[in-house]
């Protein structure tokens, strides 16, 4: 079966996957705790207290899940920004290049 004959429920050119983990975003070298709810090869999804603006370049950390891999490091553009009820705000950004 072809990719493109694949019945699913998400048609983007990279699945998303459901992580839901530890992260940081660093700008300009203060460090603000997030959680990444999903990631693909092209972007993520975080959640955090810190505020962002939409178009802002930062640099973010993923964790692993623990054991000898390494986090995730990459520099990012905030492309969508949603304030949620609980003081927080939930992003999503596009991956510009890994660190």
């Amino acid at each position: 079966m072809s990719f493109n004959s694949r019945e699913y429920s998400e048609k983007r050119d990279f699945i998303r996957m459901q992580i839901s983990t530890g992260s940081t975003i660093f700008i300009n070298n203060e460090a603000y705790t997030a959680t990444c709810e999903d990631l693909s090869s092209t972007g993520a999804l975080l959640t955090s207290k810190a505020d962002l603006e939409v178009n802002q370049q930062v640099r973010i950390e993923i964790n692993s899940g623990g054991g000898e891999t390494p986090p995730l490091q990459a520099m990012a553009t905030v492309l969508r920004k949603v304030e949620q009820d609980n003081q927080q705000f939930q992003y999503g950004v596009s991956i510009d290049s890994f660190i």
